[in-house]
């Protein structure tokens, strides 16, 4: 737990925008985010109209955030191993894991299991970390170092390690259809010699420059 608690100030009170971007051209849904942080994703999603009604779930309270504010619907505090919630709303247009599944013993059944909420037809968007990234290959094989970091691809709290092979079979081909994985970068304002590198070698080696992935899927 102190490893959480110890993460960088701005770990927990940030909009994911970039997340945001995949429910472009959407109004009024209702969201439930797992590992929703103070709630700024939430929040942010009701400013912008794309959402009416929003909840969240994350591990323990952040005080001075936003999870108690009324713009949030509603919001719980518990273990995502553990069983489900009874959740005032029963079911959501959008559920979101932002960088939340990797933290996970059993993510595949973790997600299995809150999907439940979702509605038939809905979204599921997941953003997750890409093991694969340049500069992690350059650590582990150029250094020999699997150090792990307060932050980032190698957190030292990370339990699960993706490429972009293995995301197409984290949500279950039984619940969902219609699955895609994006490289994160092309909605993100990070490193623009990123993207041009990618261009320029045709997106052959996308793998290596983007640090996440996006995974959106349809529930069936």
């Amino acid at each position: 737990m102190s490893d959480y608690q110890n993460k960088p100030e701005d770990y927990y009170v940030h909009a994911r925008v970039d997340v945001l971007q995949l429910l472009k051209g959407k109004s009024n849904c209702s969201i439930l985010e797992l590992g929703a942080g103070g709630g700024y994703t939430l929040a942010e999603a009701k400013r912008l109209g794309i959402a009416s009604y929003v909840a969240g779930v994350e591990l323990f309270p952040l005080e001075g955030t936003l999870q108690k504010e009324p713009i949030l619907d509603e919001f719980h505090h518990a273990d995502l191993n553990l069983d489900v919630l009874d959740l005032n709303q029963k079911s959501f247009d959008v559920l979101i894991c932002p960088d939340v599944l990797e933290h996970l013993v059993d993510p595949w059944s973790v997600l299995e299991k809150w999907s439940k909420y979702l509605k038939k037809d809905g979204l599921l968007i997941i953003s997750i970390p890409n093991i694969r990234e340049m500069s992690v290959m350059w650590k582990i094989f150029g250094q020999g170092d699997f150090g792990y970091t307060s932050d980032g691809i190698l957190d030292r709290t990370h339990l699960r390690f993706f490429a972009k092979k293995n995301l197409f079979h984290l949500p279950s081909h039984q619940q969902f259809h219609r699955i895609e994985v994006k490289a994160a970068m092309h909605f993100q304002n990070g490193s623009r010699w990123r993207k041009w590198a990618n261009r320029l070698t045709f997106g052959i080696f996308e793998s290596f420059f983007t640090h996440q992935w996006f995974v959106t899927a349809i529930k069936k």
